[in-house]
């Protein structure tokens, strides 16, 4: 059985939700994988473009360990 990895999948599962994101849409992406590295160049090719809103959006509870949240504005670029 297939799992799904956020790290090694979030561009397939970008590639599906850029056909219903509208051309002036915002997709807040977020997850809490360590170390999660966000894919631009991917992203670039799908004609995404992401802004890292990681500080904006982080839970006082995690202020102690940052690198557990990941969280981007992506918008057609």
């Amino acid at each position: 059985k297939d799992a799904f990895d956020v790290q090694n999948d979030h561009i397939k599962l970008l590639t599906w939700v850029k056909k219903i994101l509208s051309p002036s849409g915002t997709l807040i992406f977020s997850n809490n994988k360590r170390g999660f590295v966000m894919d631009e160049v991917g992203l670039m090719g799908l004609g995404l473009k992401a802004e890292n809103i990681s500080e904006k959006t982080l839970s006082p509870d995690f202020k102690r360990n940052k690198k557990i949240h990941n969280s981007w504005l992506i918008k057609h670029g």
